[in-house]
């Protein structure tokens, strides 16, 4: 069984939204864009503790009441083996028939002014154009007896989950537990007997009996009696902590201890309707109250762990992300109509060991609306001071630099364009030797594959020289301001280093105490590009900002 589209009409901030699923879905985007309503428009289509409230004007697209809430699920069930896909194909029964195999679940609500409510109505089938009322019974639904919804918000209540839950998670179904509660039973009765021995209530009684008796003399006695029963067995149960080897009980009194154990709880009342529901679980903003480690812990939960199997959430955090394969990430952008964009990621083979390092940066650029992508960590460190001169909070209004480690520019550009987020790549002019006689012209060739055409020449050169690098820009040069303005990819017109030094020659001579300041760069370096970034000035960083070498600054921040 595989998510496949949601498209929500009319519903809260949504005019018309429609977005690809799949089955782990994650979405991101800026407060208030419409992250917590669009689960909401899951919850109800799928959850009947939400669905049985109704709607009211106000999940109504600007209180439009006039047109109806409209939200319209699709499922594919096309594995014909799989246990899920068969547990709603035997639910739809008559309105699917054997040759479709995908599940169109809707949901219309039309407002009653009268009532001023909206009664939301189901429907399913495997044709969008012919679909079967779902059969109700009060507030519950055939749907209900498919799926169960697993709602965890940001900050959900855990001593209430424990008691709501206790009689599931608490269960006396073995043979010993009947002398058990016999003896509870009994005890109870003997502790009432204790109490109404006591000699307070014995005094009470000596002092009222007379005392009704001159009201009305009816020859009787006033008695007290102790009635404590166990209306709920378990309802003064709260869990505790216990330390390895400490026989003392603490409270789960920290945020993140708590978070962690409401997770836990889920997953057990999640493994109770494995067998005859589809569990989907609906996940708000999981990191709160979770230092880094736990957030990286609860990640790999949710995107290693069988459970999840079904999973919308909902996150402002990459640590959240560490973990994520086989993801589907949407964005949600624009506080008018709200509209989306999603890429499903999946982590290449040769970066499975390496998941979390690679995870870690694609899930920071991915919460930003422009990234600069930058072959390693002295582009990241230069531009980053510069950047910082121009506007110190750059970063907070979208613009984040991303170092890919290389020149592996393409597997993120992929999935950030299709999350519409604006992609700017400075990489090297490099030359790699061919043979005896002549160099590729890598960096050439690099574009070209980004660009997706043959924009540039790929004919060797005789030599690596910095010469050469430069003529081989020159003679381009036309070109390559063009792959500027409509790619947004700035080639070096020889490395990094180079072109800093035609910015700041004798800057970075006096900085670093070196007559060949370029190779002392190019040697360590990260560590020596921290040695001169410390030095910069303002004036400095205003001259690159304002070069030709290093005109994608400039660009990014328009």
């Amino acid at each position: 069984m595989k998510f496949k589209n949601i498209s929500i009409k009319n519903f809260r901030n949504f005019e018309n939204i429609n977005i690809t699923l799949d089955n782990k879905n994650v979405f991101f985007g800026m407060n208030d864009v419409g992250k917590t309503n669009f689960l909401y428009a899951l919850r109800f289509v799928f959850d009947r503790n939400i669905r049985k409230n109704n709607l009211i004007d106000s999940d109504f697209y600007q209180k439009n009441t006039d047109v109806p809430v409209e939200i319209i699920v699709s499922i594919d069930i096309s594995d014909l083996n799989d246990v899920d896909s068969m547990k709603l194909r035997a639910k739809v029964k008559g309105a699917l028939l054997s040759s479709q195999n995908v599940v169109y679940i809707k949901l219309i609500a039309k407002y009653d002014s009268t009532e001023m409510i909206a009664n939301p109505i189901l429907y399913w089938g495997g044709d969008l154009n012919d679909l079967e009322e779902i059969k109700t019974r009060g507030v519950f639904s055939e749907l209900d007896t498919v799926f169960n919804v697993i709602y965890i918000d940001a900050y959900v209540d855990l001593y209430n989950l424990f008691k709501k839950n206790s009689a599931i998670l608490l269960k006396n179904d073995k043979n010993e537990d009947k002398d058990t509660l016999k003896h509870i039973d009994d005890t109870i009765v003997n502790l009432n007997k204790y109490i109404s021995s006591l000699s307070g209530i014995k005094s009470f009684e000596n002092r009222i009996t007379p005392e009704y008796n001159h009201l009305k003399n009816d020859n009787i006695q006033v008695s007290v009696k102790s009635e404590i029963a166990v209306k709920g067995l378990y309802s003064n149960v709260v869990p505790y902590i216990k330390q390895d080897n400490d026989g003392e009980l603490y409270p789960t009194s920290g945020e993140g201890r708590k978070k962690l154990l409401v997770y836990s709880i889920y997953d057990l009342l999640a493994e109770e309707n494995t067998i005859r529901k589809i569990n989907l679980f609906l996940i708000e903003e999981p990191e709160n109250h979770l230092h880094r480690a736990m957030q990286i812990a609860l990640s790999h939960k949710i995107f290693v762990d069988e459970k999840y199997k079904y999973t919308f959430l909902t996150t402002h955090s990459s640590f959240i992300l560490s973990a994520m394969d086989k993801v589907n990430l949407i964005r949600i952008f624009n506080n008018t109509k709200v509209n989306s964009a999603s890429s499903f990621y999946k982590v290449p083979e040769k970066y499975k060991e390496q998941r979390q390092r690679l995870n870690k940066r694609l899930s920071e650029a991915i919460f930003a609306d422009k990234v600069l992508m930058v072959e390693g960590p002295s582009e990241e460190l230069l531009f980053d001071k510069v950047l910082s001169y121009q506007n110190e909070l750059y970063q907070a209004e979208g613009v984040y630099i991303l170092q890919v480690e290389g020149v592996g520019f393409k597997q993120y550009i992929e999935i950030l364009n299709k999350l519409n987020i604006e992609c700017f790549v400075k990489t090297d002019n490099d030359l790699k030797k061919a043979n005896d006689s002549s160099y590729s012209v890598l960096g050439f060739s690099r574009i070209n594959k980004l660009v997706g055409k043959n924009v540039l020449p790929i004919n060797s050169v005789l030599d690596n020289s910095v010469e050469t690098k430069r003529k081989l820009y020159k003679e381009n040069e036309n070109a390559l301001d063009k792959i500027r303005t409509e790619n947004k990819i700035y080639l070096s017109k020889v490395s990094l280093e180079e072109d800093l030094d035609e910015v700041i020659p004798n800057e970075m001579k006096k900085y670093l105490q070196k007559d060949n300041a370029v190779r002392y760069l190019q040697n360590s370096k990260k560590y020596h590009m921290v040695e001169l970034v410390d030095q910069l000035t303002r004036r400095d960083c205003e001259k690159i900002y304002n070069h030709y070498n290093f005109a994608c600054l400039k660009d990014i921040l328009k």
